[in-house]
């Protein structure tokens, strides 16, 4: 069971107040102060409005000089005055009491933000912004934005809340095949977070799902709370976040250092805990369309019904290359379709159920019912191009809504065509709780995320921390770079199998210990600074007897430094590449990609959240096609694929439990062999500045 966090309530001043001051009001016409007064009178607030502003005191009997002539103490101050005069205002109202602010003006002076953030912080307030578009909930009828908006749109379940003001006012503004319930430009976010935003919109008992624009996560832990909350509650979260940018390559050490970007670090972020991640705004309105119905998939398969054959075809190749599956409807289903087309139409999924037109409007409702009572099916689609003032349409939208009240799985009207205007008949359509998606490919890539369902796990999965690390973080105490014979000894403490091995500071050494090996040998340098041995020539690989491992010792250490590293030859085996990143942001994640050589050359693989269990990290590596490689590819001996689960598994727990003082982890190769999985590297680079910690110098 996840850990429920409960919304800071103070954001209920913030939504749902019971007086709102809006401080700046105006009578010049099209102005900030004259629109916000406008539309926040005109849209249905039952609360009590006061206006603010000396010129006009006393105009009407709600608009006053002052915040302190109001009758009584605003919960929600909305300020909209000129930025020299912001500062002056946010002090206004905290000394009126207020519990909430929203501030328009952009305030773009680093420190003018800093000290509006000190004294709404130190009042223990909530605020909007500063350059914020303002805030709606459509069920309270607040709405505060000094933009025009339509006062029109009915309340719903779906949360939004976007970093981008822009973006929701072209939500809110046009979108009607959603229904809102709160939406919020959280501007700068200089005190409230979108994090803070999503956890009080999950505790709101109309909430069916929450949309996201996002630019940057201001707050990482409280967004991963949050997310987890989202998870447990069964909302779902999409969310479209751009600004994609890598990782400081040019200061990683190792190859997953140097690959992984962030947005592949908030992406698997999202993924651990069931977030949908979107490409465009589009995608995210069908997304949310779909989810605000409210309705689960009973099963993985979609089904779908058309007036079209060549539209038929298109859905087709579209679902197969977003990965969805169109359901296999049994005899019994097929025998009912049959019954109710007309002759010469085949019965199928997808089905295009249009002939003459003879009674069309029964055979559409009956042929949906029946897809949709097959126990393959999941989730229908009913696709024209829907469009308002046609009465064929309008016959079609009777047969959609009889169909819909005759199933509990979830039922959406698809245009195949995004632009067909169809505004009328989707707020009708709305209203008995079916959004109507415009666009067949958003339509698709929204049942995906609503058939694939990810299982979701929590984020810690209560790991005890090894009875080891502490004397292990001593040992890294004052260091950069962790020497490969030290990652060997970090590694088996957490089970990771490691070859025999010695560091050899002379010739004789080195000698000594490849005699005792039942295998060849490999002599590597054991210099510090020198990353990938490789590269500079440092690794001596099938070294048969003393002679051969004495000549390797004495040619690395001519060139490279007297520490040279010997160790046993590994069973041939296929080559892996595990590595450990621990974002600054979102903490430890372990990349598992084919390894050795070809870790830069194939771009596939995969990137889980630490820490994570031996299940996922078995599904994780199978998603991957190189896992044929360990199933016995081309008559190749089958190998330990439950191994490298294993390892994998174990470098996410030891990345966890050294997440303040480690920055990268990489083992590459990894063998895996039939029989095990066996680092044959250790790359460890050290957080700048760790201190360490324990009583324990070791290693």
């Amino acid at each position: 069971m996840l850990k429920s966090l409960p919304s800071d309530s103070r954001l209920d001043a913030l939504f749902r107040p019971k007086t709102v001051a809006l401080v700046g009001v105006s009578d010049r016409p099209n102005s900030y102060g004259h629109t916000l007064d406008r539309i926040c009178r005109n849209a249905g607030f039952s609360g009590q409005i006061f206006g603010v502003n000396p010129r006009l005191s006393g105009r009407d009997t709600a608009t006053f000089a002052s915040l302190e002539e109001l009758p009584t103490p605003a919960d929600h101050v909305v300020i909209s005055v000129a930025t020299d005069r912001v500062e002056q205002a946010v002090e206004d109202a905290l000394s009126a009491g207020a519990a909430a602010l929203t501030v328009f003006a952009q305030c773009p002076d680093g420190s003018m933000r800093e000290r509006i953030s000190d004294a709404v912080k130190g009042a223990e307030a909530m605020l909007c912004g500063p350059n914020s578009m303002g805030l709606h909930d459509f069920h309270s009828g607040l709405r505060l934005t000094p933009f025009e908006v339509p006062l029109d749109r009915k309340p719903g379940g779906v949360g939004l809340i976007s970093q981008s003001g822009s973006v929701l006012g072209a939500l809110t503004n046009n979108g009607r095949c959603l229904q809102f319930s709160q939406a919020i430009s959280t501007g700068s976010e200089t005190v409230t977070t979108a994090a803070d935003y999503l956890a009080w919109m999950l505790e709101q008992p109309e909430t069916r799902c929450v949309g996201m624009f996002i630019e940057s996560v201001r707050d990482p832990e409280g967004f991963m709370n949050a997310m987890e909350q989202a998870a447990e509650r069964g909302i779902p979260v999409v969310i479209n976040k751009v600004g994609r940018s890598e990782l400081g390559a040019e200061l990683a050490m190792s190859h997953t250092g140097a690959i992984v970007g962030n947005d592949d670090i908030f992406r698997a972020a999202v993924s651990r805990f069931g977030g949908h991640l979107v490409a465009s705004i589009d995608e995210m309105a069908a997304l949310l369309a779909v989810f605000s119905q409210g309705r689960q998939a009973s099963a993985s398969g979609l089904a779908s019904i058309h007036d079209s054959g060549g539209e038929r075809e298109l859905i087709a190749d579209l679902a197969e290359a977003e990965g969805v599956e169109f359901a296999k409807l049994t005899a019994k289903t097929t025998a009912r379709i049959q019954a109710v087309l007309e002759d010469g139409i085949h019965a199928q999924n997808p089905l295009d159920a249009w002939g003459t037109g003879a009674g069309a409007e029964q055979s559409f409702e009956q042929a949906t019912v029946a897809m949709l009572e097959d126990q393959n099916v999941g989730l229908g689609f009913y696709v024209l191009n829907w469009r308002d003032k046609y009465d064929l349409h309008q016959m079609h939208e009777r047969a959609l809504k009889a169909a819909f009240s005759q199933t509990s799985k979830p039922l959406l009207a698809v245009s195949n065509f995004a632009l067909s205007r169809s505004d009328d008949m989707a707020d009708r359509l709305g209203d008995a709780g079916i959004p109507v998606i415009g666009g067949l490919q958003n339509a698709v890539i929204a049942a995906k995320a609503l058939l694939n369902k990810t299982p979701v796990t929590p984020r810690t999965l209560n790991v005890d921390i090894s009875t080891q690390a502490d004397k292990y973080r001593a040992a890294f105490k004052g260091k950069d770079w962790i020497s490969e014979a030290e990652g060997y000894a970090v590694f088996s403490a957490y089970g990771i199998c490691v070859p025999q091995h010695r560091v050899a500071k002379i010739r004789d050494d080195a000698i000594q210990f490849a005699q005792h090996l039942k295998r060849s040998a490999v002599c590597k340098t054991a210099m510090p600074g020198i990353y990938h041995k490789t590269d500079v020539g440092g690794i001596v690989l099938n070294l048969e007897n003393a002679a051969e491992v004495g000549a390797a010792y004495d040619a690395l250490s001519a060139r490279l430094g007297p520490n040279v590293l010997v160790a046993e030859m590994l069973p041939k085996g296929s080559e892996w590449s595990l590595g450990a990143i621990i974002d600054p942001d979102f903490g430890p994640f372990v990349r598992i990609a084919p390894g050795g050589t070809l870790v830069e050359l194939l771009p596939e693989s995969a990137l889980l959240m630490a820490p994570f269990t031996t299940a996922e990290a078995k599904a994780a590596i199978l998603s991957l096609r190189a896992s044929k490689l360990l199933q016995g590819y081309r008559g190749a001996p089958v190998q330990d694929l439950s191994a490298l689960a294993d390892a994998s598994a174990a470098l996410s727990r030891m990345a966890w439990d050294f997440r303040d003082c480690l920055s990268e982890i990489e083992i590459n190769p990894m063998i895996v062999s039939e029989t095990a999985a066996t680092a044959a590297d250790a790359v460890i680079h050290t957080k700048k500045n760790h201190q360490g910690g324990g009583q324990h110098e070791v290693l």
